[in-house]
């Protein structure tokens, strides 16, 4: 009997023990939520956006893992979570805030990215635009495909959360473009120059006031708008849409630049039907004696060679706005026909850019601007 009493009072701790361990407590439920936070924080590339806060949750969680290990060795009933506790919401408040923080920063870099996008897509449409109004060679439209595959990159690489790519390749599409710009604005600058539109303003002045005083027909040819409009007395009697040449925006220097001359002239020779292989034209008195001053001033200057000649036979003639003309002035036949019954020889041509400062050159240079 004694010996039974001996067995059991060895044996009662050990059952005590055994229940005990039974109703131990098990590691903090957080710990998985943590290692989430560290797999969220991981793809989100927390280490190259917050490298100092990112490495302190590592250090942190791995400190708070080695804690965990060491009361998982102890038997059962001698683990102690609560200190492991305290750690642990600190340490999820901390990589939860990480977690807003990156995604914040991330999304205000997408943001400001995107953004530099739309304004280089902006400015891309308006260059194609000016090239299509000014020929200014492959060079120009290379540059600008080139900045175009070179935004179509960026897009992808924001697509794909690769920010400092996407950065790279709008910086670069972004100097493309520059050089894309520069070689077709200076063409089109003097449309937004005050004191050359005042010029053109003065000759369609005078121009009108001759139409008036004169009683007779005179004609305004405004390159900006397209336009060629026949005065009356003063008054206008009918506007017609027009085309030029590759280089119609310019104002001529010399022959061969196909470029469309800008001043005051006369018809000089109605040419009808079988005359003009335009279906009929109006030839104009291009170069007059402003024009040779012009030429001359350049050859001095050196803006063109020693050997260029000033050209001539600048017609406003038939065959529509959109056939091949090298520095004339195109209108439809039918349109053609009725201006060249309105209109004699000696009948007063005044070419301009533009006789508004709003005209349609510079509002997109002003584009331009506004995206650089």
């Amino acid at each position: 009997m004694r010996l039974l009493n001996y067995g059991r009072a060895i044996a009662l701790p050990f059952v005590i023990l055994f229940f005990s361990a039974c109703n131990s407590s098990p590691p903090p439920p957080e710990i998985k939520l943590l290692e989430n936070i560290d797999f969220e924080l991981h793809k989100i590339d927390a280490v190259k956006y917050a490298p100092d806060e990112y490495n302190k949750f590592k250090v942190n969680l791995r400190i708070l893992k080695d804690k965990i290990v060491q009361e998982e060795s102890k038997f059962s009933v001698f683990r102690n979570y609560e200190s492991i506790q305290k750690n642990i919401g600190e340490i999820v408040g901390d990589g939860k805030r990480l977690l807003i923080d990156i995604n914040e920063d991330k999304s205000k870099r997408k943001e400001k990215i995107s953004d530099k996008i739309k304004k280089l897509e902006a400015k891309a449409k308006i260059i194609n635009e000016l090239t299509l109004k000014v020929n200014v060679g492959a060079s120009t439209r290379k540059l600008l495909t080139k900045g175009g595959i070179a935004i179509s990159e960026a897009k992808v690489s924001i697509d794909i959360d690769r920010y400092d790519s996407a950065m790279e390749k709008v910086e670069n599409a972004t100097a493309l473009l520059n050089e894309a710009e520069k070689l077709v604005t200076p063409t089109l600058k003097r449309y937004s120059q005050n004191d050359i539109i005042n010029k053109w303003r003065k000759f369609v002045r005078d121009t009108v006031d001759e139409s008036k005083r004169k009683k007779m027909a005179a004609i305004v040819v405004d390159k900006a708008e397209r336009t060629l409009t026949l005065y009356k007395n003063g008054k206008v009697l009918q506007t017609f849409n027009i085309g030029f040449g590759r280089y119609g925006y310019r104002d001529k220097l010399f022959s061969g630049d196909d470029a469309t001359p800008e001043g005051r002239y006369k018809i000089i020779k109605k040419s009808g039907r079988g005359e003009s292989k335009y279906h009929k034209a109006l030839l104009l008195d291009y170069p007059n004696q402003e024009d040779r001053k012009e030429f001359l001033k350049a050859k001095k200057r050196g803006l063109i060679s020693k050997n260029a000649r000033i050209g001539g036979l600048i017609e406003i003639h038939g065959g529509g706005e959109d056939s091949t003309t090298n520095g004339c002035i195109a209108l439809e036949n039918n349109h053609m026909d009725e201006l060249f019954d309105k209109v004699a020889i000696g009948t007063p041509v005044t070419i301009v850019g533009a006789t508004n400062i709003e005209n349609e050159l510079y509002f997109w240079l002003k584009g331009l601007k506004g995206d650089s």
